[in-house]
């Protein structure tokens, strides 16, 4: 079945959505005049699938409610563009690792009992690459877990990919957690625990490994809900991370917003996101346990894979290296040919 060669979508991802949900996340927001169509089509889509979704809610609640957090999660934070993908998708090849899917992604409220014939159903609207950097997208690939959580509920900091007037909202409550008060953050961590509950059934894995950027903003949070959780902060260079996150938001906002949005105003926001990140981070990371936090460098990772993910294993006290070893060198071997997008190549082009 062909499929969608650019990253331009005629629905947002809240087809992933339920129709109230969408409802609660888009009211008193301003949609400009070229996207009401875009609009109507996700609502209209996600109102039919919400009687598959309740469908899966009533099938499925009671295996979910079994269903055990047996081993402390594994949290893959850093900013935008420091690799996370790289070393998620290492990490997940090993088969005792859980991590929720692209599908899950945009359809975390039919992962159980319709995923079967809804990728069919949307094979031809997923994108081939992801925009800016080509990474293949595939319904089976690790993915970070932002946009479901958003489908679930609607505290996540991706829905101003949607209305990117609205950072200073977004910021607030929707990655930092502020301004909610108890009863939507018990909806917040309810819906986490299911999604996570929901991978671990999907993948057949018993430790959850999340790579989620907003998560470095909310190791408080994460830390009450999972105590031993284990954290993996990857780090590039400011100006790197910075250069390549604007680059890619202007693509995928292209293809998600509801809303016309300024570069200037974007340029100005990312730069404001990094600082908030790094005196977030630095603080809270001194909240983690002994022996349940490691950092490294992005570029010292590229050069060094495998080096690297055996120092992570060892570090956090991980099981399963060795057996693991063939499938991220097969993994390794299937990519070898993708180049990622390099911000120092850049610069020497310009000079």
């Amino acid at each position: 079945m062909p499929r969608n060669k650019d990253f331009n979508l005629p629905v947002t991802v809240l087809i992933g959505s339920n129709r109230v949900n969408m409802k609660n996340i888009t009211r008193g927001m301003r949609i400009d005049p070229g996207y009401k169509l875009k609009h109507g089509i996700t609502l209209s889509i996600s109102t039919i699938l919400t009687l598959f979704s309740s469908i899966e809610n009533a099938t499925k609640a009671s295996l979910i409610k079994r269903t055990e957090i047996s081993k402390a999660p594994i949290f893959v934070v850093g900013f935008w563009r420091s690799g996370t993908t790289l070393l998620h998708n290492l990490l997940c090849q090993n088969p005792d690792f859980a991590f929720v899917s692209t599908f899950q992604t945009v359809f975390p409220n039919h992962t159980l009992a319709n995923q079967w014939w809804l990728k069919y159903v949307g094979a031809p609207f997923i994108p081939e690459y992801r925009p800016a950097d080509k990474v293949k997208l595939e319904w089976e690939n690790p993915q970070e877990e932002e946009l479901s959580l958003g489908n679930m509920q609607e505290t996540s900091y991706y829905n101003f990919m949607y209305f990117p007037n609205s950072f200073e909202k977004y910021l607030n409550k929707g990655l930092l957690l502020e301004n909610l008060n108890e009863k939507e953050l018990k909806i917040w961590e309810g819906a986490y625990t299911k999604l996570i509950k929901t991978a671990i059934i999907n993948t057949g894995g018993q430790r959850f490994v999340s790579k989620n950027p907003p998560n470095a903003f909310r190791i408080p949070q994460l830390l009450k809900m999972f105590p031993d959780a284990r954290f993996i902060n990857i780090a590039r260079k400011e100006e790197e991370v910075i250069f390549s996150f604007k680059r890619f938001m202007v693509e995928v906002l292209k293809a998600t917003a509801l809303q016309n949005f300024n570069m200037e105003i974007l340029d100005r926001q990312v730069k404001e996101l990094y600082n908030i990140y790094k005196k977030k981070y630095n603080k809270d990371k001194l909240l983690i346990p002994k022996g349940n936090l490691v950092e490294i460098d992005y570029h010292e990772f590229v050069d060094h894979k495998i080096e690297g993910i055996k120092h992570i294993y060892n570090a956090l006290g991980l099981d399963g290296f060795e057996s693991s070893l063939p499938m991220m060198e097969e993994y390794l071997e299937d990519t070898k040919d993708f180049q990622p997008w390099d911000h120092r190549n850049i610069k020497k082009k310009k000079h």
